[in-house]
């Protein structure tokens, strides 16, 4: 029997919730050769997004090529040149004997590098389908030696493109701003696809029937305050209904809810203390005050609350926490924590305050 909560592989079919504009309009997109550019948080579904949207492309009968590079491992620029070449031939390819013939017929040339980067539009033009080629982690590229060199050679290549459409991808937030939006790196290159908060009603409905495959109840109040809890993160969620349900033969009380909790922060707490542990004392005051709901944190008043020394030093955290991928500013410079469990472990275990946990 399936699991009624899947967190371990990417959400497809009924497991997909949500994101059901933002699967259109990629899926639009696409049809119409224009780039995507999709950064977020960790885990919050980009990578379902996109296969879920290809899934689409797929059963309309549209015809596609679509390679996945993904720069998770990669640290060097001739790594990722033969990881791009060689998942594209194999995507393109019906067996590895038409994959060497077409390496041979593309990248042949000298200049390994040229022809790896023109090879999408070879493929198109060779096999007279469109290419579409997805970069995940997009913003590793900035871990690169030569990295401000390597994003302007990428720009150089993909601006004369007919044929191949790309999607970029990225889950540290403040980096791929920092490359698209400050350096403003592929300018106009790529259109980019925020993603909204999945609706709570659709995340109870989606608790409700998962737990009722098991005969099992949860109220729907219940439901609600967990998607409130996690902010709507659906990987988050479906770990934490996944204990829940190990540890429930039939009514989920808000009793299981607070052990599964406390499983769940257990799970993730190493992690949430090697990030913390590298922090400074004025950093770990700053994370206090955004705790707290403060807005205004150059303010005279904040300063002094919360020690954080001056203005200028308050700029300072700021950039560093932003770089840690820890905090980001919206428009108006308002902070947020990005990871809903570590904010509630660093509410309930570094602020030291008693929290009365209420899913209600």
């Amino acid at each position: 029997m399936d699991k009624p909560f899947q967190y371990d592989k990417y959400a497809t079919g009924k497991d997909f919730i949500g994101r059901r504009r933002e699967s259109i309009t990629i899926e639009s997109m696409l049809r119409s050769n224009q780039n995507v550019l999709l950064y977020d948080a960790p885990k919050t579904g980009k990578g379902s997004l996109i296969r879920h949207a290809l899934y689409d492309l797929k059963i309309s009968s549209y015809p596609f090529i679509a390679g996945h590079i993904s720069l998770a491992c990669i640290r060097s620029r001739d790594t990722f040149l033969r990881e791009y070449a060689s998942t594209l031939l194999k995507s393109a390819a019906a067996d590895d004997g038409e994959a060497e013939d077409l390496a041979g017929e593309y990248l042949s040339d000298t200049d390994f590098e040229a022809a790896a980067l023109s090879l999408p539009e070879k493929l198109a033009l060779h096999f007279s389908v469109p290419v579409i080629v997805i970069i995940e982690q997009f913003q590793n590229f900035m871990l690169f030696d030569d990295w401000e060199d390597m994003l302007e050679t990428l720009e150089i290549a993909w601006s004369g493109r007919e044929r191949a459409t790309y999607v970029l991808s990225g889950s540290k937030i403040n980096a791929m701003k920092d490359i698209f939006e400050n350096r403003k790196h592929f300018y106009r290159f790529a259109e980019y696809v925020p993603l909204e908060p999945i609706d709570e009603k659709e995340i109870t409905e989606y608790i409700i029937r998962g737990f009722s495959k098991g005969g099992k109840i949860i109220e729907r109040d219940l439901c609600l305050g967990i998607a409130r809890l996690f902010e709507s993160n659906c990987w988050y969620i479906n770990q934490f209904l996944s204990i829940c349900d190990s540890l429930s033969r039939g009514f989920i009380n808000e009793g299981i809810l607070v052990e599964a909790l406390e499983m769940l922060v257990s799970a993730h707490s190493l992690r949430f203390r090697e990030a913390v542990d590298g922090m400074t004392g004025f950093q770990i005051n700053m994370l206090r005050a955004i705790l707290d709901g403060t807005v205004k944190l150059s303010s005279s008043d904040t300063i002094e609350k919360y020690g954080l020394n001056s203005s200028a030093n308050v700029r300072r955290l700021k950039d560093a926490l932003e770089k840690k991928e820890i905090v980001v500013f919206d428009g108006d410079d308002v902070p947020r924590i990005i990871d809903p469990l570590f904010k509630y472990w660093m509410k309930k275990y570094m602020t030291k305050k008693n929290l009365l946990l209420q899913f209600v």
